[in-house]
């Protein structure tokens, strides 16, 4: 077995640069309705959702990308609290996944005024299974 890491920092600046910008647009190219639902809308939501778009990095960093790229909304982070999240893989990110043995991926973030950190770890080997949706 294989562990990959991936690690991403995110502005929150940029983020609500974007939304004030590009409004629901830019929410539904980058994140599933379930990502947005549970950002909410609120003072917080831009950094939540910055959080959300790092961790999506840090998967983008631990698949090996070559010809085809996933989108963005491929990528779901998610879960019943910011405390545990959780990473759901869907389309193209989850066939590159399967196809590069990726079995289990987990996340972890953190959210400061300023920033988000997210980091992903995987679990990679021989074995197909975990992620596939």
């Amino acid at each position: 077995m294989n562990l990959l890491v991936g690690i991403d920092i995110q502005p929150v600046d940029e983020v609500e640069s974007s939304l004030n910008t590009f409004g629901s647009r830019y929410r539904r190219l980058l994140f599933t309705d379930r990502e947005l639902e549970t950002c909410g809308d609120n003072s917080t939501t831009s950094s939540r959702l910055a959080a959300r778009f790092a961790a999506k990095e840090a998967v983008l960093k631990i698949l090996d990308i070559q010809d085809v790229v996933p989108s963005w909304r491929s990528i779901e982070v998610g879960g019943i609290s910011d405390c545990r999240p959780e990473v759901n893989l869907y389309d193209v990110a989850a066939e590159l996944a399967r196809q590069q043995g990726i079995r289990e991926v987990f996340v972890s973030f953190s959210r400061t005024g300023d920033v988000a950190v997210a980091t992903v770890v995987a679990s990679a080997g021989s074995q197909s299974g975990g992620v596939s949706q």
